[in-house]
C-alpha cells in the first residue's frame, strides 16, 4: 500500500496541470484522447518546441491525472496507452472532494481540470473537459503565460477583411506533414502553394482547433475516408490513370511534432497535415481565434480559384457533411 502524499509535498514549487476523471474506461470515450493530449503535449512537451528546439520544454511542469478506478486498472491503463505522466486512484472521492467534486453521475461526465502555479493558486480552471480542442489549447495558453513562452503569434501588416464566397481565393505557402503510402525520398515534412491548384483541382481547406481532441480527430477521418471513397470510385469506374480532382488541407496550430505522432495514431492517408503554427493561413481566412486556436472552418476552392463554399462553423454530422459534399458535385 503506498504511502499517502500530501498535494503541496507532490507538487513541491512546479506547476501542477491536475484532471479529474469519473473513469478510465470503454465506456468513456474521450478518455483515451484527453489523456493521450495530456501527455502529447504536456508530459513529453512537444506543446513547447518551436521547430527542433526542445530547449524550450519546461522541467518544473507535472501532469497529474485523478480517477475513480482502482490502482491496478490505472497502472495498466498507463502500460497499455505509454503514458508518461502520474495516475491516482480516488474510488472514495476523497481527493476530488477537495476540488468541490462530491459525485460522478456517470462514466460519461466531462472531466475537471485544473492549473495550479508555483504558489499554489489555481490560474485555469475547467469544468466540463471531454477532449475538445478548444480546451487543449486554453490549458496550453495559460501554461505558455506561466513560463512566459511567447506562441510567436503572426501579426498581420492590416486587417483582413472577411473572404465571402464568389471572392478570389487568397494564396498562401504552406508546410505539410505527408501522410501518404510509404515512399523512397520522404521527409518529415513538405510544402507547397494553393496556387498550384489552380485549374487543376478543386480544393476543400479545413481549419479545426488542435491535433489529440476528440472532435478534430472524428473530422479528420471524415475527410481521410471520403477521399479515399473518391479515389476508389475511380477504380470502379476503370479510371485507374486519372488523379483525385480533389485535395484536402487540413489546417491547425500544431506543430509538426505533435501531427506527426497523432498521424501515426490515426493511420492517415488522403489530406494534407498543414502547420499553420503562426495562425498566418487561418488568419487570412477569418478562421483564427485569438484565444490561440483556429476555429471549425471549411472553404471550398474551386478550379478557378475562387471561393465556391464556406461553412463558417462546421458541424460534424450528417448534415452539413452532405451540403460540402453536394456542393463538390455541383461544381465538378
Amino acid at each position: 500500500m503506498p504511502r499517502p502524499v500530501r498535494l503541496y509535498d507532490y507538487k513541491q514549487d512546479k506547476i501542477l496541470l491536475i484532471a479529474f476523471m469519473p473513469g478510465v474506461s470503454n465506456s468513456n470515450n474521450y478518455a483515451k484522447v484527453m489523456t493521450t493530449a495530456f501527455d502529447t503535449y504536456f508530459a513529453e512537451g512537444l506543446s513547447f518546441i518551436r521547430g527542433y528546439d526542445y530547449s524550450t520544454m519546461p522541467s518544473n511542469l507535472k501532469v497529474l491525472v485523478v480517477a475513480q478506478n482502482s490502482e491496478p486498472e490505472l497502472n495498466d491503463y498507463l502500460r497499455r496507452l505509454d503514458l508518461d505522466f502520474d495516475m491516482v486512484s480516488d474510488m472514495n472521492l476523497d481527493i476530488s472532494n477537495f476540488f468541490g467534486i462530491n459525485k460522478w453521475n456517470s462514466e460519461t461526465d466531462g472531466s475537471f481540470v485544473y492549473i495550479i502555479n508555483r504558489g499554489n493558486k489555481i490560474t485555469y480552471a475547467s469544468y466540463n473537459y471531454k477532449g475538445e480542442g478548444e480546451k487543449l489549447k486554453s490549458v496550453q495558453k495559460e501554461l505558455f503565460t506561466l513560463y512566459n513562452i511567447d506562441e510567436n503569434s503572426f501579426q498581420p501588416e492590416f486587417e483582413y477583411e472577411p473572404i465571402m464566397p464568389g471572392d478570389e481565393a487568397r494564396d498562401f505557402d504552406f508546410e505539410f506533414l505527408y501522410t501518404g503510402p510509404p515512399k523512397a525520398s520522404l521527409k518529415l515534412t513538405e510544402s507547397g502553394r494553393l496556387s498550384d491548384y489552380f485549374g487543376k483541382k478543386n480544393v476543400l481547406i479545413a481549419f479545426y482547433p488542435a491535433a489529440f481532441s476528440y472532435s478534430c480527430a472524428a473530422e479528420v477521418t471524415q475527410f481521410d475516408t471520403y477521399a479515399e471513397e473518391k479515389m476508389l470510385q475511380n477504380v470502379v469506374d476503370n479510371r485507374l490513370t486519372e488523379t483525385s480532382d480533389l485535395e484536402i488541407l487540413m489546417v491547425s496550430v500544431s506543430n509538426f511534432q505533435i501531427l506527426y505522432k497523432w498521424n501515426h495514431e490515426m493511420e492517415l492517408n488522403n489530406i494534407k497535415l498543414v502547420n499553420d503554427n503562426t495562425g498566418e493561413i487561418s488568419m487570412k481566412y477569418s478562421s483564427y481565434n485569438s484565444l490561440g486556436y483556429n476555429k471549425r472552418t471549411i472553404f471550398l476552392i474551386d478550379k478557378n480559384g475562387r471561393v465556391s463554399y464556406i461553412d463558417w462553423d462546421y458541424n460534424l454530422d450528417d448534415e452539413d457533411f452532405a451540403l460540402i459534399t453536394e456542393h463538390l458535385s455541383s461544381i465538378n
